[in-house]
C-alpha cells in the first residue's frame, strides 16, 4: 500500500476518534465541566485547546464572581 495512503488513512482515523472541540462559551454554558475537564488536564499533563478553553472559562467566572462581590 502506498505510503501516503496509509498516513491518510491513519490521519483520517485518529481526527475522526476526537470528539468536536469545546470553547470557552461551550464551558460557560457548561459550567460543572469546566473542574471536571481541567482535572484531567492537570492529571495528564495536557495543554490542548479544551484545556485552554475550560482554563478562560475558569478564568471569567472568577472575575465575574470577583467583580460582583466588589459591588455589594
Amino acid at each position: 500500500m502506498n505510503k501516503s495512503l496509509m498516513l491518510a488513512l491513519v490521519t483520517v482515523a485518529a481526527l475522526s476518534a476526537c470528539g468536536p472541540a469545546k470553547t470557552q462559551d461551550y464551558y460557560l454554558s457548561h459550567p460543572d465541566e469546566i473542574a471536571v475537564d481541567l482535572a484531567a488536564c492537570k492529571e495528564h499533563g495536557k495543554n490542548t485547546f479544551d484545556c485552554n478553553e475550560a482554563d478562560k472559562a475558569a478564568l471569567l467566572i472568577k472575575n465575574q464572581k470577583s467583580s460582583t462581590a466588589e459591588k455589594k
